[in-house]
This record gives structure tokens, sequence and C-alpha cells, in this order.
């Protein structure tokens, strides 16, 4: 009866499973048909955009289609990053990643970004190294502070820190934003769910960076969570591997 059960569930389960790999490929190819011709759109309207005026009102027009480009560049990217997650098709170095130094590089790269959007970017307290893919832990935090500083007033602080807690790495990066309402936190990290804006910095993105940072994270078998009150703010944990031997430096 349960060898049975078992081949039944099998030839049931095997039609959805076919389609959501066809599905995965066809994401996957799409994404790569699509960067070609948007490469040669973007230097196409870049060679346009030399033999004008600065006074031709041709350029504003040449400069939306650069950053629609852009964004299109940039969701293509993401589409691709994700089918391969999916597919467990993404290469990933296990490496020891000192977390100081990770910290101070992202400041200083962030920093110049939060200054020109009045942002106060803090840094407190840094220490241990994780064991994980340094570009792909980069990649994250990148992510995680670049969503911060859209989700955010102007004049607000967004705090970020790394701490040795057991045989993890926790890192976190807080904001004293307006928050997300509490029945959006379950979906936060779903494909393209995006909670309304509340005063935010700026808006027009995908909603797939987070999805992408915990497709990242657990890929590298991490954690990653969100938690968040209206009107406080929002902190999001990233725990990763500690590294053997993890560095004992402060910052």
């Amino acid at each position: 009866m349960g060898a049975g059960s078992w081949w039944l569930a099998g030839r049931t389960l095997r039609p959805a499973q076919q389609a959501w790999e066809k599905q995965q490929t066809f994401v996957a190819n799409a994404s790569h048909e699509l960067r070609t011709p948007l490469t040669l759109l973007r230097a196409s309207a870049e060679v346009a955009q030399r033999g004008l005026d600065e006074a031709d009102k041709r350029q504003a027009l040449l400069d939306d289609i650069l950053q629609e480009t852009d964004h299109m560049s940039r969701l293509v990217d993401d589409l691709l990053l994700l089918s391969r997650l999916d597919a467990g098709r993404i290469s990933m170095e296990r490496q020891t990643v000192p977390l100081p130094e990770l910290i101070s590089e992202l400041a200083r790269k962030m920093g110049r970004l939060a200054d020109e959007r009045d942002i106060h970017l803090e840094i407190g307290p840094s220490e241990g190294a994780a064991l994980g893919d340094p570009e792909r832990v980069r990649q994250v935090l990148l992510i995680l502070l670049d969503n911060a500083f859209h989700h955010i007033h102007a004049s607000g602080t967004v705090r970020l820190e790394a701490h040795l807690v057991g045989r993890w790495v926790q890192v976190t990066v807080q904001d004293d934003g307006s928050g997300i309402p509490a029945e959006h936190l379950p979906h936060i990290f779903e494909r393209f769910y995006r909670a309304p804006a509340r005063n935010l910095q700026g808006d027009g993105r995908s909603g797939l960076g987070l999805a992408i940072a915990k497709g990242l994270v657990e890929a590298q078998h991490g954690q990653i969570s969100i938690s968040s009150q209206l009107n406080q703010g929002t902190r999001v944990t990233v725990n990763l591997p500690a590294a053997a031997r993890a560095s004992q430096i402060t910052t």
C-alpha cells in the first residue's frame, strides 16, 4: 500500500515538476536573450546623445531611454540570478569572510550615497568572520543597505553592525524609518512584492532585492529575517555560519 501511494504521488507531482523546470529554463533563456538588445539600445542612445547640443530637448528623451534601459538591465540580471538560485546552478565559494573589513569597505562606498540622500550611515561594532562567498555576502549587504536607503525619511539613520552569536556571525541592518505594516511582513521576501510606500526616498523598484538576498543567504547555509514596527523602523538580521578561528577584531 505504501509503495503504491508513493508511486501515485510521484506520478501526480511529475507534471508540476516538469512545468516548473520549463518555466525556470524559459526565464533563464529569456534573460540571456534580452541582455544583447538592451546593451545595443543603450549604446545607440549614448551615441545619439553625443551628437546633440545640451540645449536640445531630445537630450531629456534620451536620458529617459538610458534610465529605463538601465532599469531593464538590472531586472534581467536579477531574474537570471533568481533562476540560477532556483536551479541550484550558482557557484558559491566557501571562504573566510572577515566582517570588519567588509563592513569598513561598505561604509566607505555607501557613505557617499548616504550623504547624497541626506541619510546618516552609522557603523556599529563589527566582529567575526563568516564562512561563505565573499562576493555574495557583499551583494547581500549591498541589497539590504540600498533597500534601507530607499525606505527611510531624509535625515534618517541606517545602522550596520556584526556580532558573533554562538556558531553564527549575525549581521544587522537597521533603520529608523516609518516601518512596515505587520500584515506585509510575511510576504516581504516574496518576489515582486512591495509594501505600500510610506514617504520613501524613492520607488519604481522591481521588488526582487530581498528575494535575491534571501536566496543568496540560504545558498550559503544562512538565515535571514526581518522585524519592523510602524513609525519606529525596520531591522533585517542575517545569520551566516561563523568561520573556524573567526576573527575577534572589533572596529
